[in-house]
């Protein structure tokens, strides 16, 4: 039982790598041909295909369910076609032991994607953008900000430039009082963090009084209590499909303390963290279908089959990810309602299928 076990897991997990491999083949094609109409300057053809090269992983993350489901049909119906799961059946062996078995194999991809998602998705594609942008004769410097700006209780702040380094240039804070009415405006040249606070240099404060008139002081050091922190600046200058589930979560924390809109990090967030059970819902599909309606066609409808679901899986969950920013709902439910029901679905089916 031990070597029937190992020879049904090995043989989904061999078809979903290779139907991994086949779909980064022609993803690196389409891309790169796509990267040549931004050829100009000294972005050429070697520096689009480097480009490319870069963001394969991150491709490689968001097809990892449909080539899951795509490699276990292959794997499955390979074995079918044998006539080794009728055998595997009639010998006793149990539809709950074999859908384990299969689920067993993609544990591996899914493995796999965690690891690109978490630790190799967020290098990749800020070397990516990196190496277009200085070929494109752009000013991009990782962990750089222009123009940043952000509330905090009840200041308005903008920061002209955030270096890579955590320095801030162009300081300038708006407080106003519980009206809205402007109290206090303070604009200081440079900022520096140390541990636990800012100290801003070169400092100018102007307090408006209440009989309209302004009084204007200078410092030469001030030093600032914020919960923006340096490691907060580099969050907010990656997008979050660059961001790791720490960053995201932590991020999206301060926003909600400083009552502001974390729906995209939320929703990125729950995208990794919910990642494996998106495999693992397209692996009960795969399942279902195998022992159900595909389990005496041809390999190249079972692929196409694939595709198709794979798609509108996807689909689904990105429209519902877009609602959820649009009319302010949980972003948890807009990307775990679409697994719950093709898991369903799919335990339905096996359920039939028994």
């Amino acid at each position: 039982m031990k070597r029937l076990s190992r020879h049904v897991s090995v043989t989904v997990l061999l078809a979903m790598l290779m139907v991994q491999a086949m779909l980064l083949g022609l993803d690196l094609v389409f891309s790169f041909i796509g990267e040549l109409d931004n050829v100009r300057g000294g972005f050429g053809a070697w520096q689009a295909f480097q480009y490319t090269l870069y963001i394969l992983p991150s491709h490689s993350y968001e097809i990892l369910p449909m080539s899951a489901l795509i490699g276990a049909l292959v794997g499955l119906g390979t074995l079918a076609s044998n006539s080794e799961l009728t055998i595997m059946r009639a010998a006793g062996v149990s539809l709950a032991r074999i859908v384990w078995w299969v689920v067993r194999g993609a544990l591996v991809v899914i493995l796999l994607g965690m690891a690109l998602g978490e630790y190799v998705v967020p290098i990749t594609e800020q070397r990516g953008d990196a190496l277009k942008a200085r070929a494109l004769g752009q000013d991009y410097q990782p962990g750089r900000i222009t123009g940043y700006w952000q509330r905090e209780g009840n200041e308005l702040i903008n920061i002209r430039v955030v270096t890579p380094e955590g320095e801030l240039l162009g300081v300038s804070r708006y407080a106003y009082n519980a009206d809205g009415q402007l109290q206090q405006a303070v604009f200081a040249a440079r900022g520096d963090y140390h541990g636990s606070h800012w100290q801003l240099h070169d400092v100018k404060t102007t307090e408006y009084l209440p009989d309209a008139s302004a009084q204007v002081s200078t410092l030469a050091n001030l030093n600032w209590q914020i919960d923006l922190t340096p490691e907060f600046l580099r969050v907010a200058a990656a997008p979050p499909q660059q961001l790791g589930l720490v960053d995201l979560h932590s991020f999206s924390q301060y926003l909600k303390r400083q009552a502001l809109d974390s729906g995209t990090y939320d929703l990125q967030f729950w995208k990794k963290i919910l990642s494996p059970l998106a495999v693992l819902s397209m692996m009960l599909i795969a399942c279902s279908f195998i022992f159900g309606p595909l389990r005496s066609v041809t390999l190249g409808f079972r692929i196409i089959t694939g595709v198709l679901i794979g798609l509108s899986f996807r689909y689904v969950q990105e429209a519902a990810g877009f609602a959820s920013l649009i009319y302010h709902t949980p972003p948890l439910l807009s990307v775990i309602i679409p697994i719950v029901l093709t898991m369903a679905l799919g335990g339905f089916a096996l359920y039939r299928a028994r």
